[in-house]
């Protein structure tokens, strides 16, 4: 029998306490926004600020004190857009371990923060990947819109990192991104900062 390996929704910092973000020029369009305009490039055509972000009584309160913050580099970074940002670092342990079915590349970012400027990533998916168990998943009624994926073990398993389908093309670069076991251990094993794993359904 083969056995069926755990996979995880990889997120960002899940807490409550004040935190480096990054933020796009004021009047930027998003990262949604930009796919089609980005298919033919590999830089994001405006650089990112880091702010910090902290909740306060009415909600989130942004500045430009990152002083008072442990680490304000985190390996996968808050943005506005709420799109993985990964760090060089986190993009190599990817990379290590793709299996080259997935159909990835990479957008280069410039972050700025602290007098410094940094380059991240986001991770571009060249191609969907059909990749839910259908009848397992549960959808919007009457819709494709998916609320509780669970994906199929003989169409993942080929695949390092992997998305689930959305409407248009919001898959290329998408707020969701699932890992393998195996690519959560070399994370974890580099103990990277600012990452959660969530287990995913996997029929």
């Amino acid at each position: 029998m083969e056995i069926i390996n755990s996979y995880f929704l990889l997120g960002g910092p899940n807490n409550s306490k004040a935190i480096a973000s990054a933020f796009a020029p004021e009047g930027s369009k998003s990262v949604y926004e930009l796919i089609n305009d980005l298919d033919n490039t590999t830089d994001l055509p405006f650089e990112l600020k880091l702010f910090r972000l902290s909740v306060q009584k009415g909600g989130l309160k942004r500045d430009d004190d990152l002083s008072s913050l442990d680490k304000i580099w985190l390996d996968y970074l808050p943005n506005d857009s709420a799109t993985p940002l990964f760090s060089e670092k986190l993009k190599a342990t990817i990379d290590s371990k793709l299996t080259g079915h997935e159909g990835v590349d990479w957008i280069s970012v410039k972050v700025n923060g602290n007098n410094e400027q940094r380059i991240y990533f986001l991770l571009r998916f060249k191609q969907s990947l059909d990749v839910l168990d259908v009848e397992k998943t549960i959808f919007i009624k009457g819709t494709d819109r998916i609320i509780v994926p669970c994906f199929s073990h003989s169409k993942i398993k080929g695949y390092t990192v992997f998305t689930k389908p959305t409407p248009g093309n919001l898959w290329k670069i998408p707020s969701a991104i699932y890992v393998s076991q195996e690519l959560k251990g070399a994370i974890q094993k580099e103990q990277m900062s600012g990452l959660n794993f969530e287990k995913v359904r996997v029929s």
